[in-house]
């Protein structure tokens, strides 16, 4: 019957185009497209890519718009890193079908390793939200963060890492990623503003960090202040001041961190890390009532805060309310499970509760957390002495 309405389509064409052989050669041409395809398909079932490519070729130069064959032959190049022929094949494969997704993204990132960012950029800005297999999607996203930070993008490229750090993370290279994005974005907030205002209060501040981030720490401390003088309010400026009094080595800076501290919490009351800080200083020097008034603060504005949560316990036990802290010790853990404060904390208060086998497993736990926070310790203090300049 099929043959019956090929024949019938072909009197038709002949009264407008021709004698009867044309509709022959074209139904002689569709069966053998027909085969070839049927062989393809064989070919690539065996995994056998180099045959098929050949047949791919003469199904288009027989049927110029054939879907399949322009994808699958698209593709196969591709992954033989033919990526100049490739391009072409993907091209008229999304001229026929636009929503190939995959096959636009393998478009762009051929077309990155061929020298034309720009199309490679489009293309894969195009695909990407429509990909959805989680490693050809890690691929993708790392080829266009590459384009669009090498162009300066980088708020298109951290959205797109905070879209595959979703997928996966905890894997190292999309974390890296995300690292090179931010410190390169840094980089760039920094050079623009010592071009508008290289004497600003936030010039100051940021130049401070830097000082602070290299271990010139009484170079630091002098910047802040100067960023003190010119804008007292400047978020943050008091925080990063009172962490670096707090961690220098003359005991007179080390007094002077409280009242930045507190000074923090009156420009910003919504400021949780400083409240902690706060709590933190008034602690050291025995008042745990003003602490746990701090820590209380800061756990109000973030109660899953785990350390806020250990130094409120240990403010607590210092002023005789063990019950109380036991809940703040679970929670620490739960929210963070290497918590070793909370543990060797709660293990001594399960024991002194005659929970022995609750104490054990808390000690089990501070142990592991232990071993493997001295661990990273080491690999740090090795990574340093190794890039200290000799």
């Amino acid at each position: 019957m099929k043959r019956l309405v090929s024949l019938a389509v072909c009197a038709l064409v002949f009264a407008v185009t021709g004698p009867a052989s044309t509709c022959q050669t074209a139904i002689a041409a569709q069966g053998r497209v027909t085969n070839l395809e049927q062989q393809a398909q064989q070919y690539l079932h065996e995994q056998k890519p180099g045959l098929a490519i050949p047949l791919l070729r003469e199904i288009i130069s027989l049927d110029p718009g054939n879907l399949n064959a322009h994808a699958n032959l698209g593709v196969l190049l591709y992954f033989q890193g033919n990526y100049q022929e490739a391009i072409p094949a993907m091209r008229k494969a999304l001229q026929i079908q636009p929503d190939l997704w995959k096959i636009e993204a393998l478009l762009g990132i051929a077309e990155k390793r061929t020298g034309d960012p720009a199309a490679a950029q489009r293309n894969l800005e195009d695909a990407f939200p429509h990909l959805n297999e989680k490693n050809f999607q890690k691929e993708a996203g790392i080829e266009l963060i590459e384009l669009q930070s090498s162009s300066r993008q980088f708020a298109k490229a951290l959205l797109v890492v905070d879209r595959i750090e979703e997928l996966s993370p905890q894997d190292p290279h999309i974390l890296f990623v995300a690292y090179e994005i931010s410190s390169q974005m840094m980089a760039q907030s920094m050079l623009s503003l010592l071009l508008v205002a290289p004497n600003s209060a936030e010039m100051n501040m940021i130049v401070a960090r830097e000082l602070g981030s290299q271990g010139e720490r009484e170079k630091a401390i002098a910047k802040y202040r100067d960023a003190i003088r010119l804008n007292p309010m400047l978020p943050g400026v008091h925080f990063e001041l009172a962490e670096q009094l707090r961690g220098a080595s003359d005991p007179k800076l080390n007094a002077q961190a409280e009242a930045e501290y507190k000074a923090a919490t009156q420009a910003n009351p919504y400021d949780e890390k400083a409240w902690c800080r706060l709590g933190e200083s008034m602690a050291a020097r025995g008042d745990f009532a003003n602490a746990q008034d701090a820590y209380k603060k800061a756990l109000a504005l973030q109660p899953a805060d785990a350390v806020a949560e250990t130094d409120l316990a240990i403010a607590l036990i210092s002023t005789h309310h063990q019950k109380q802290a036991i809940p703040l010790l679970e929670s620490a853990i739960k929210e963070d499970p290497s918590n070793i404060a909370a543990h060797y904390r709660l293990n001594v208060l399960y024991r002194s509760a005659g929970r022995t086998a609750d104490a054990q497993h808390e000690m089990d736990q501070y142990t592991h957390y232990k071993a493997l926070k001295d661990k990273m310790d080491d690999v740090l203090r090795q990574m340093r002495t190794h890039t200290d300049p000799q």
